[in-house]
């Protein structure tokens, strides 16, 4: 193995190729130099359009350029093999094509736009066989075309040559192979990663990394990269010793043949869990198409440490009936980023209320409509005025955060109080709670259907609910794992009733958490604000002022000492 040095310039993924660009634009030379003409090989995917033109090495093309094209070497001066496979498309761009000669084109001096094929999509191996010879102002042009398609057995000449396209289909491409050897990687250690390239063709390797699919988003913060290795047939650089997310990290040009590459990572001493995915891409082609120019493979592995939590927001509707969507940003002092729109509109529902605490995506590289994935991250019921409730899933669409409302059903106006309950029976799906005009409470069990019925028939929790003129549920207080709900009497006192899992007994008996909470007028059990693995409630008062208050984890004494959040939250109506 060598050791491999850091390479300060920038690189792309497709640096130590040559492009079509390379091999058509001339070198820089004057009237006065030799004229040098020079052939060259390239490696074309299905779907390119590789081109047939010498590289100019030195001097000028004052007369015209003979290329001739076919299936066989350029040893035959009557054009054995002249000429495209069935389905190319040949262009000849600013070339002539003249009478009676097949696969030959006749350019007029060094232009970009020379001739050129469309290679079809589904193309298989196929060889293509180019050569060119000048032709001069008074040259003969059978002379100049028997050169071109002799070009390979005549003596060497500068101002004639031959040049091979390969393309190599798919199918060839996915005979390059990998393998990866990637342990995860522990805060503050070293590990040593590996992948083994199996190379039937020479090819460009790649080596990026990106965030896996489905977990809470979050940067991996320093991940130091360092000590390249290769195997003698592997040319490779990188650019940074530090880890980047969706960048090239590692590139290395390797001929035929099995290699092995690695490298350290080394994690940062306060990195959270996060789930990353190595990603190579061997690259045989010269001249590319879209979609089809890698072979490329993927092995996760995780950045241990401790477990990234999710972040919680806020719902808030202000007076004109816009629904706004408050971002968690985790931090005590300022938990809320700047309000995002949901939309308008909202001003028709008397109830609005959050299955669950309002919970940041996870993290997808295409949007996500509502499936299991986005269940429980904050669905919304709404109530209006005719007494029909409507569900609103979550989805991971930008600008969209909700799909478009589906009907549950109607006769939801014998209800004075309709609030989320979280996952009170610990099934999986979130449930609601509804008091009737009586007191009563009931439960209604959600089903986690996206199709039918959003909730089971209601199950009674009990009466004397009417003493309480605040409710607020959705999310674990305590600690244990369990939904628990807070209850505020109309003295200002308020309950912690804690969950016990059951769908037929959901609350243990009530516990008081203190008096005084008269003062507020809107109260929510928000999730975890402040990112330390404990729900967190808010109230507004009546002055408009929201505060915080964060929980302990203890059924006795739920919160700690209120911190002011904020003025001006008395433009909204409800909160959610």
């Amino acid at each position: 193995m060598r050791d491999i040095t850091r390479r300060a310039a920038t690189f792309s993924a497709a640096a130590g190729l040559l492009t079509a660009a390379t091999f058509l634009t001339p070198h820089s030379a004057t009237a006065a130099d030799e004229l040098r003409l020079t052939g060259y090989d390239a490696v074309a995917a299905p779907g390119s359009a590789p081109r047939f033109y010498p590289i100019v090495e030195s001097g000028a093309v004052y007369g015209k350029v003979v290329i001739a094209v076919g299936t066989q070497p350029m040893t035959d001066p009557a054009g054995a093999g002249a000429g495209f496979p069935e389905s190319y498309v040949p262009r000849a761009n600013e070339c002539a094509q003249p009478t009676g000669y097949t696969g030959v084109f006749v350019c007029d001096g060094p232009t970009y736009q020379k001739p050129d094929v469309l290679v079809p999509a589904g193309a298989v191996d196929t060889t293509l066989y180019w050569g060119f010879a000048p032709l001069p102002a008074d040259g003969d042009l059978a002379e100049a075309v028997g050169a071109a398609r002799s070009a390979g057995s005549l003596p060497a000449d500068a101002q004639r040559g031959t040049g091979k396209v390969t393309v190599k289909s798919a199918a060839s491409a996915a005979l390059n192979t990998v393998d990866f050897d990637m342990p995860d990687v522990p805060a503050g250690g070293t590990v040593r990663q590996q992948f083994h390239v199996h190379a039937k063709d020479a090819a460009t390797v790649s080596l990026l990394f990106s965030i896996d699919e489905g977990q809470v988003w979050g940067w991996p913060g320093t991940v130091r990269l360092g000590n390249v290795t290769a195997t003698p047939d592997a040319t490779c650089s990188y650019q940074s010793e530090q880890l980047h997310i969706d960048a090239l990290n590692v590139q290395c040009r390797v001929e035929p043949g099995d290699h092995t590459i690695s490298y350290e990572l080394t994690g940062a001493e306060d990195q959270q869990a996060l789930r990353l995915r190595a990603r190579t891409n061997i690259d045989i082609y010269d001249v590319h198409a879209p979609g089809s120019d890698v072979t490329a493979k993927s092995s996760p592995f995780t950045l241990l440490g401790q477990p990234r939590l999710p972040a919680h927001g806020l719902h808030a509707r202000d007076t004109t009936g816009h629904l706004w969507a408050y971002d968690g940003t985790r931090r005590t002092a300022a938990p809320f980023q700047q309000p995002t729109e949901i939309g308008a509109g909202w001003q028709t529902y008397n109830s609005i209320t959050s299955l669950s605490p309002y919970t940041q995506n996870l993290y997808y590289q295409a949007g996500v409509k509502p499936s299991a994935v986005t269940r429980g991250r904050g669905d919304l019921v709404a109530r209006d005025a005719a007494g029909f409730l409507w569900y609103y899933d979550r989805q991971y669409v930008t600008g969209k955060p909700y799909a478009p409302r589906v009907k549950v059903g109607g006769g939801w106006g014998i209800y004075d109080r309709i609030g989320g309950a979280g996952d009170l029976d610990r099934d999986g799906y979130v449930d609601l709670l509804a008091r009737d005009k009586a007191g009563v409470l009931w439960l209604y069990k959600g089903t986690g259907s996206f199709t039918g019925a959003r909730f089971k028939t209601r199950v009674k929790v009990g009466g004397g609910w009417g003493v309480y003129d605040r409710l607020a549920g959705g999310a674990d207080v305590t600690g244990d794992g369990r939904a628990d709900l807070l209850a505020r009497d109309r003295a200002g006192v308020l309950w912690l009733y804690r969950g016990t899992g059951s769908g037929t007994a959901p609350y243990a008996i009530r516990t008081k958490i203190g008096g005084g909470w008269s003062v507020y007028d809107q109260l929510v059990v928000a999730g975890d604000l402040t990112d330390d693995g404990r729900a967190d409630a808010v109230a507004r008062d009546r002055a408009g002022v929201l505060w915080l208050y964060r929980g302990t984890g203890k059924a006795t004494a739920p919160f700690a000492t209120r911190t002011r959040i904020g003025g001006g939250w008395n433009t909204y109506n409800l909160l959610s």
